[in-house]
């Protein structure tokens, strides 16, 4: 496959750089790149800078991009998008409604595999950041809504809805609206109080789940192999049900 104008590119050497490929200088601390060179080119072929250093230039994927997004409210963490992607079996038929948006990290995530994203947000200082790190990675299969869910959701037929808000039990009567027979219904909980409220509310779900994923890393090599003494502990509780 080879890099086109528009491509985004990550450029991997000392540091990573994540660009968009065009007829232009880029400038770090290791040298200028003249980006137009790659056009045309095989995607892991080296560019070096001006000073002579290496990089190579291979594809972006959706974790390049969430790298590099501008994040204002807390993002739903990998781990978590991952699970939601599993559990539902999403796939790029899918249609999606998620609310709210927060910074784009999981809208983003979400439009790199489905077909398409509808995301409501109610605060439009938030809405503007995800529209601006959508942008800037070049998603087009999203529609930004400025709106509470809590007063309705206007779209019908989808796959899944996913639910982060501060009182999502206001909003799932709505989401099973939306919702296509079978459908996955997806809340993110950072508390598990507010785990108690929506489970009280679901009637008409059935397969109801509630999950807790905890991510922890190794230290390997120089026979010292044991967990990492940090980790990435509890961030939400996440709770599926289908429709029926």
């Amino acid at each position: 496959m080879k890099i086109k104008k528009g491509s985004r590119v990550l450029l991997v050497g000392n540091k990573n750089y994540l660009v968009t490929v065009e007829k232009r200088q880029f400038s770090t601390e290791y040298g200028n790149f003249d980006l137009g060179e790659l056009v045309g080119k095989s995607y892991g072929i080296g560019i070096s800078t001006h000073m002579g250093k290496k990089f190579h230039a291979i594809g972006a994927r959706t974790p390049d991009l969430l790298r590099k997004i501008k994040r204002m409210p807390q993002v739903i963490m990998k781990k978590d998008a991952g699970v939601i992607a599993s559990y539902t079996g999403l796939n790029k038929e899918d249609f999606v409604v998620e609310a709210g948006t927060g910074s784009g990290a999981l809208t983003i995530f979400l439009a790199g595999i489905v077909k398409k994203v509808v995301s409501y947000e109610k605060r439009e200082e938030f809405q503007k950041v995800a529209k601006g790190n959508l942008e800037k990675c070049g998603i087009r299969n999203v529609r930004l809504k400025l709106g509470d869910v809590e007063e309705g959701i206007k779209e019908k037929d989808a796959d899944v809805v996913v639910l982060d808000l501060g009182a999502p039990e206001r909003a799932i009567p709505h989401a099973r609206k939306a919702l296509k027979p079978g459908g996955f219904l997806v809340v993110y909980s950072p508390v598990v109080e507010q785990v108690t409220r929506i489970r009280d509310v679901m009637e008409g779900f059935a397969d109801i789940e509630t999950v807790e994923i905890i991510k922890r890393e190794w230290d390997v090599g120089n026979n010292k192999t044991r967990p990492r003494t940090r980790m990435l502990g509890h961030t939400a509780f996440l709770t599926f049900a289908r429709k029926t």
